[in-house]
């Protein structure tokens, strides 16, 4: 297999590609970027270490069919988060196959790869197979892609030494029209690519002839998109709040990539995403990357097309095709930004949008904060720009913060993200430097907790229904309907504080690929309910006997994946008494060996079976509880929940043991009711005795008075 690896290397470094010109300055310039992204990435972008290899381990085996070797990397396919190692077909040994390792950080796209899964798109490089399986040099469980191997390797590394500069002929013959193919079919199939870019092209032959588009499973969309090719409002948005995007984000991609590729390198390369994003808002994305630039007159219309910053504007696959195929377009009429009278002046700086004084007040909260509650924006915006309605706005924003001044709706952040919204209701909701679009706020969650271990602000944005005020700043409110229905089932689900609810099964909701993140279970790759138990049973082993195998991540992923009714089970699992807590807690997990026809879980049941006793002392009668206890470690060997349950809540034994406890409480009341008679009468007696003694004292004492007396007087007399 090495040697083949090495032919097929050779022959890459060999062949002479049929595209005029070399790249290695867009090879470089790519490697540059993504090596700066991934050491030092921007506020609010960060990124996870992808998996990588280490050391000498054995291959794995992938579905009893594909060997992927984790001492072999292939560095030449590896993404931005996506690690690629050798693999191989045992069916078919000659098949040119390579393996990329998911980062276990980020949710790979699952329902994207169960749809493309041996589906050949001619265009599109073919998903063969995916699995998790135990990646050693992770020391866990990883998700594994298998891709057909493109023979020619990386297009941009076919160029050794120059700028790859494709001629207007061959950008649309090799370039634009294989790729429109595949993204017309993946329209048809509704999955946006998401991940076009010089950097994810490849030729899927030696002969450098049939070029390819890249994988885009591994990774959440847009994920690992350079800010370049990403629409306006989604370049402002932080990596992991990009969104699932359309088919129309892809064709601006796929604009921004044509560029670079005729112009033979990145023409803003120098510009920081933030200046990038201001370049586009205030002159337009075409010409932001074109207007200093010789464009062929033949492709000035399709770039304009597809660069067009408006998507109502932006040519569709209809379009492009009719353009591949000769027929010309009449030029659509566009409309210039508006220009204020005078430049908004800020930190120093002159804005001449309002979505860069947006960008530059979500950057500067303290100071945004002074200009709005002082009214200088919104002067400005009926004195400049002429939009009295916004103005009014802002004003209303700037009152319903003092008159809530104290609270966190009073506060400066939820001020000025809310006034952000108002002047860039397109862009990306923007919240003390957490940044993403509605459809991205699943992956910001997820990233949030499994790359910063936070829930902070995506609580935060929930609590404060910073979401719910961007869908009223929309001026389509019908196309967010779907948007804000879930969000109001998350905000739901976020306000019950029991397990199973919370923002941990918001996250899991959102996120249904997502494995459960537990402490218990994170090395371990759950995505489905049915794995719970094999996974818990797999780890009794080596956890804390004296812990609960369930925390909030494990209940919730049970109460977002297991589709039967266990909002009794939840609730008993919340119950602060311990043992109605482990009754609620074996009864689920009973349920689900029952409903799942999970096989014998032999660790899961000693470990269960190890904290049972608050349950066991909630019977009133000591022989039921030796008798519990005695019948404990016979059904824990057996591995069955159920069984095991029935035994510590057997409803006949519980009515038997109430019942039984009633007569005793009643016999208990009759003994101390005659008990209470009894001293009662010996209280009654003494009292009698008592009162009876102090009479017959005091008639004593008369009568020794009156002797006393007596003798007195006959002493006297004589």
């Amino acid at each position: 297999m090495a040697e083949t690896a090495e032919a097929q290397n050779g022959a890459t470094e060999t062949a002479k590609p049929q595209i005029s010109g070399d790249g290695q300055a867009i090879a470089d310039n790519s490697k540059a970027a993504t090596s700066a992204e991934s050491t030092a990435p921007a506020p609010g972008k960060d990124k996870p270490t992808p998996a990588a290899s280490g050391g000498q381990f054995a291959p794995i085996i992938l579905k009893k069919r594909y060997q992927i070797n984790p001492g072999k990397p292939l560095p030449e396919f590896d993404g931005p988060s996506a690690k690629a190692f050798e693999a191989s077909d045992q069916r078919d040994p000659s098949r040119p196959l390579y393996a990329l390792v998911c980062t276990p950080a980020l949710p790979p796209r699952m329902t994207i790869m169960a749809e493309l899964k041996n589906l050949t798109i001619h265009g599109l490089i073919s998903l063969v197979e995916y699995g998790e399986a135990q990646w050693e040099p992770l020391g866990q469980h990883v998700m594994l892609a298998v891709f057909e191997r493109p023979l020619g390797g990386r297009l941009i590394d076919a160029f050794p030494a120059g700028s790859v500069k494709v001629s207007e002929y061959e950008l649309s013959r090799r370039v634009i029209e294989p790729i429109s193919q595949a993204l017309i079919r993946l329209r048809d199939l509704n999955i946006p690519h998401r991940a076009i870019r010089v950097e994810n092209l490849y030729f899927l032959d030696a002969d450098h002839e049939d070029l390819v588009l890249g994988e885009c499973v591994t990774t959440p969309c847009g994920y690992d998109q350079p800010t370049i090719y990403e629409p306006v409002e989604r370049g402002l948005a932080m990596n992991s709040g990009r969104g699932t995007g359309n088919i129309l984000d892809d064709l601006y991609a796929l604009g921004v990539m044509s560029t670079i590729l005729l112009l033979g390198r990145n023409p803003v390369e120098k510009l920081s995403d933030d200046a990038l994003n201001a370049k586009k808002m205030e002159l337009g994305t075409y010409q932001a990357l074109c207007s200093e630039e010789r464009i062929p007159m033949a492709l000035i219309e399709p770039l304009r097309g597809l660069l067009s910053d408006k998507a109502d504007e932006r040519w569709d696959t209809g379009a492009l095709e009719a353009w591949i195929n000769g027929q010309k377009k009449t030029p659509m009429q566009r409309r210039p930004p508006q220009k204020p009278k005078e430049p908004y002046l800020f930190s120093g700086k002159k804005l001449f949008s309002i979505r860069t004084i947006a960008q530059a007040f979500s950057n500067n909260i303290h100071e945004a904060a002074k200009e709005i509650k002082n009214e200088k924006l919104a002067h400005w915006l009926k004195q400049s720009m002429m939009l009295p309605l916004v103005a009014e706005e802002i004003s209303k924003i700037s009152a319903a913060a003092t008159a809530s001044q104290g609270t966190p709706d009073g506060s400066e952040e939820v001020m000025v993200a809310k006034a952000v919204m108002r002047l860039d209701p397109e862009g990306p909701i923007r919240y003390k430097g957490f940044s993403f679009l509605p459809d991205g706020f699943a992956v910001a969650l997820a990233a949030e907790y499994t790359i910063k271990n936070s829930y902070q602000m995506p609580a935060e944005i929930l609590e404060r229904d910073l979401v719910g005020y961007w869908f009223s700043c929309q001026g389509s409110y019908n196309d967010f309907m779907a948007y804000e229905k879930t969000f109001s089932t998350l905000r739901s689900f976020f306000k019950i504080n029991e397990m199973g609810y919370g923002i941990e099964r918001c996250m899991y909701e959102l996120n249904p690929s997502l494995p459960c993140q537990s402490e218990f279970l994170r090395k371990e790759y759950v995505t489905h309910a049915e794995d719970i138990m094999v996974a818990l049973d797999e780890v009794a082993n080596t956890a804390d006997k004296k812990s609960r195998p369930m925390d909030k991540h494990i209940a919730a992923f049970i109460a977002t994946h297991f589709k039967y009714d266990i909002a009794p089970h939840l609730k008993a699992l919340s119950n602060p008494q311990p043992e109605t807590s482990l009754i609620g807690l074996l009864s689920l997990y009973a349920l689900m060996q029952w409903r799942l026809k999970t096989p014998a879980v032999y660790g899961l049941s000693r470990w269960l079976g190890g904290l049972l006793s608050p349950a066991i002392g909630s019977y009133h009668s000591r022989s039921t509880r030796r008798s519990i206890e005695n019948e404990i470690p016979a059904l824990v060997r057996q591995g069955s929940l159920p069984e095991l349950f029935d035994l510590i809540d057997n409803a006949q034994r519980r009515s038997q043991d109430g019942a039984d406890f009633e007569d005793a409480q009643a016999e208990f009341a009759m003994a101390e009711t005659e008990i209470l008679k009894i001293a009662g009468d010996d209280i009654d007696q003494t009292d009698a005795a008592m009162k009876a003694g102090e009479r017959a004292t005091a008639v004593t004492a008369v009568v020794f008075s009156m002797v006393a007396v007596s003798t007195l007087l006959i002493i006297n007399t004589i």
